[in-house]
């Protein structure tokens, strides 16, 4: 299955819109980019890691494309329903458990970003049964708007960044990142896209 990745929208109006970024009344959209680069890649699920906006609307327009599941970060709206979970939540795709996460210096040991990736010493295992409630091959989490891909003591880990506002290693006004995680037969990878005007 391949599962398109998406934090950090931070949306004040959740529709997509034909500028990058900016929808006519000067709030953030979403950009088209997004949904055509989760169509064209042929998505059939995707995770929002958090920091969706003012209002759930973005995780509206994602589902014109594939199923979403996603967690709150620090300021997000609650919903019913389990589409939006509270802060951490286990998913298992053909086997595989992905941890999803907004900020992935809570619950339980921090994990910190500065420049890259800084785990807490010891089993990496027993620190994201912590956060997690059991074991994951895959952590998926957002917070910094900095993409980033890596593997750590067997375990996946994947920052989208932020479509909508990248991080500093971005120039100003250029459209940010997403990202798709592929899984199959167990096996598991990922890779980084780019937003193109």
């Amino acid at each position: 299955m391949r599962i398109g990745v998406i934090s950090d929208t931070h949306l004040d109006d959740g529709g997509p819109g034909p500028s990058p970024g900016l929808s006519q009344g000067g709030g953030k959209r979403l950009p088209q980019q997004v949904l055509d680069t989760f169509r064209a890649a042929g998505v059939g699920l995707i995770l929002h890691c958090g920091d969706l906006g003012t209002s759930t609307a973005v995780l509206d327009h994602l589902e014109t494309v594939a199923p979403v599941k996603a967690v709150r970060g620090y300021p997000d709206p609650r919903e019913e329903g389990d589409r939006l979970a509270e802060t951490v939540r286990v998913l298992e795709v053909e086997g595989v458990r992905i941890g999803m996460v907004h900020d992935l210096a809570w619950p339980g040991p921090p994990i910190r970003y500065t420049t890259r990736l800084e785990f807490p010493p010891g089993d990496l295992a027993q620190t994201l049964s912590m956060k997690f409630g059991q074991p994951v091959d895959v952590v998926v989490h957002g917070d910094t708007h900095e993409e980033d891909i890596a593997w750590h003591q067997g375990v996946l880990f994947i920052n989208p960044g932020s479509p909508t506002c990248p991080g500093l290693r971005h120039p100003v006004g250029e459209l940010g990142t997403v990202a798709l995680l592929d899984v199959y037969n167990g096996v598991v990878s990922a890779e980084i896209i780019k937003l193109r005007p």
